[in-house]
């Protein structure tokens, strides 16, 4: 690829850092080859005759409102300032926040959206790297802000639901299907995950708490095992998810993830569906959902994943109050949703990416990466 023949000339990278440059390139190809090859399947299933070229998805995308284009588009220019100040903060609590220009930080997060189709993310941490680079900030306090980042947008998924549950009352009704009640199921999961997100918030806070749970682990067997590394991590993180920073990052977090309801919302207009207070808070709920299933499933971007879970939902809680939402134009509007809510950053971060290459690369990449390979092999040790 031509990114490392760039590296090599905008920077001195010595023998080894070229090695740990050229373990995330792979990374980031493999994910994409990986999404590539589950939408291709996705597609030829979903589709009514197998065909691409037949009555099926591609027409129905072809029905869409496209003028919808222009809000959804906007709406992830929401997205993208909320998801910055959720990082420039962080930046801020590790101390490389005023070591480092605005634009640069800018420059970094927008890039770093390209490494979320690396297998189980880990090419994020590629971000503590740039920042190492731009600020000589150690890599073993910037990594933490990558879990951070992570933790909030779980737990303001959470915070949607569990909002969206409140707010429906009697209606979003989940429904019953073979004498299995999905509403009260759906509801006992989610209120029971914000009580563990919570839970652990609070053993977080308190350090002989924490660690008392932590030595409970280490006389598990097989887990004991997991002790010191978490014990190390735990020491540099514990400030990250201090309140005093979790709580205003989880209120960010929320934003993060209306304008992307929305999104799904007005996908759903686009297709015909009539608007109501039901269908909005429906795609609160699916939006949700799917973005967990999609972190959960340590698949490139969420690859299909979220596309089905959206599909199923779609056709289970919103086709029976909208008999236009065929199993068609169930697929075609989560791939619509699908688009715009993941693989739309990751091309805006590719370009801004080549655009700043020379700017993203400044600095003493070299010895940051250096420094990645190691902090690498100790976490693995």
């Amino acid at each position: 690829m031509n990114t490392e023949t760039n590296f090599h000339r905008d920077t001195s990278i010595d023998t080894r850092a070229s090695d740990v440059l050229r373990r995330y390139r792979n990374q980031i190809v493999l994910g994409l080859f990986i999404a590539f090859a589950i939408y291709v399947v996705v597609l030829l299933v979903a589709d009514n005759q197998l065909r691409l070229e037949t009555d099926g998805i591609l027409e129905t995308l072809a029905r869409f409102n496209w003028a919808l284009l222009v809000p959804i588009v906007g709406l992830q220019g929401l997205v993208f300032f909320f998801r910055w100040v959720e990082w420039h903060y962080y930046l801020g609590v590790i101390g490389a926040r005023d070591k480092m220009a605005l634009l640069d930080s800018v420059l970094i997060q927008v890039a770093g959206f390209v490494l979320v189709v690396s297998p189980g993310k880990a090419g994020e941490l590629l971000k503590s790297a740039l920042v190492k680079a731009k600020t000589n900030v150690p890599i073993a306090r910037s990594t933490p802000v990558v879990l951070a980042e992570r933790v909030v947008d779980g737990i303001a998924v959470i915070v949607i639901l569990v909002l969206t549950l409140l707010l429906a009352s009697e209606t979003l009704d989940l429904g019953t299907y073979n004498g299995v009640d999905y509403d009260q199921i759906s509801r006992a999961i989610i209120y029971g995950s914000a009580a563990v997100l919570a839970a652990g918030l609070i053993v977080i806070q308190i350090k002989p708490l924490a660690y008392f749970c932590l030595n409970i682990l280490n006389k598990i067997p097989l887990l004991g095992r997991l002790y010191e590394p978490l014990v190390t991590f735990y020491e540099s993180s514990r400030e990250i998810f201090a309140l005093r920073h979790v709580l205003p990052m989880t209120f960010v977090g929320v934003w993060v993830y209306i304008p992307s309801l929305l999104c799904l919302y007005l996908i759903l207009l686009g297709f015909g569906l009539e608007p109501g207070w039901g269908l909005l808070l429906r795609s609160g709920f699916i939006m949700g959902v799917s973005s967990a299933i999609g972190a959960l499933s340590f698949v490139p971007n969420g690859a299909g994943v979220t596309e089905i879970s959206n599909v199923g939902m779609l056709l289970a809680f919103v086709a029976p109050q909208h008999p236009e939402l065929t199993p068609v134009v169930a697929a075609a509007a989560a791939l619509l949703q699908s688009f715009f809510h993941k693989w739309f950053r990751v091309l805006v971060g590719l370009a801004v990416a080549f655009i700043f290459r020379n700017r993203l690369l400044a600095g003493n990449l070299s010895g940051a990466l250096d420094e990645l390979d190691e902090y690498e092999h100790k976490e693995t040790a």
